[in-house]
């Protein structure tokens, strides 16, 4: 037919780009929907907790809205999550990770206090097996957004929270806000070991 002509690499990789970047604005889009409906909330709450219009909202929902980087980070610390959480292309079902120990990221928070990241930020929390030796304790008070829970597997510790201590024996659980000053110690003498969780990944 005249002037029609043949589609080249250069349109091919325009059509691929695009259609691309629509899966992109869908995928963020099915995430954004998934977390306001575990959280009960409504698109009019989120906006007002964001300050972003409705319109906005249910546009970047339904995957027809682009989003800047201020915006995407007011969305992400309104839902209380790592900003790289909601940039995963969904892989959840590609199979478990194992993890041998000498893999395990260290962090060093004071002497004879080991930190070993047992997760990463990807699913939005972090997981840690901290090890504390005798007499050991934070070397800073630390306070983050997001709420810590720990579960103490073997020993004793202490926690300092705000101008008050308290022990958490072998076996027991403590849930707290992170945003309040907080950091632990091991007044026994023997080791203790805690797997901690804080759902706003910190490190």
């Amino acid at each position: 037919m005249k002037g029609a002509r043949e589609l080249g690499a250069s349109d091919a990789e325009q059509a691929d780009g695009t259609a691309k970047e629509v899966s992109d604005r869908e995928r963020l889009g099915a995430r954004l929907r998934r977390l306001r409906h575990l959280q009960k909330l409504t698109i009019e709450q989120v906006g007002e907790g964001t300050g972003l219009s409705m319109s906005f909202l249910s546009m970047l929902e339904r995957g027809q809205a682009d989003i800047s980087l201020s915006r995407f980070t007011r969305l992400a610390d309104f839902y209380n999550i790592a900003a790289s959480e909601l940039l995963l292309e969904g892989d959840r079902g590609a199979g478990p990770t194992v993890v041998s120990p000498d893999e395990l990221q260290l962090i060093d928070r004071g002497a004879g206090v080991t930190y070993r990241l047992l997760s990463s930020e990807r699913y939005g929390v972090q997981v840690m097996l901290v090890t504390f030796e005798p007499g050991a304790s934070f070397r800073d008070v630390l306070a983050h957004k997001g709420r810590d829970l720990g579960w103490v597997a073997t020993g004793e510790v202490v926690l300092l929270y705000g101008d008050k201590e308290y022990t958490i024996g072998e076996r027991q659980f403590v849930e707290y806000e992170g945003t309040q000053p907080h950091a632990f110690r091991n007044d026994g003498e023997t080791s203790a070991e805690m797997i901690a969780f804080v759902n706003a990944p910190y490190w």
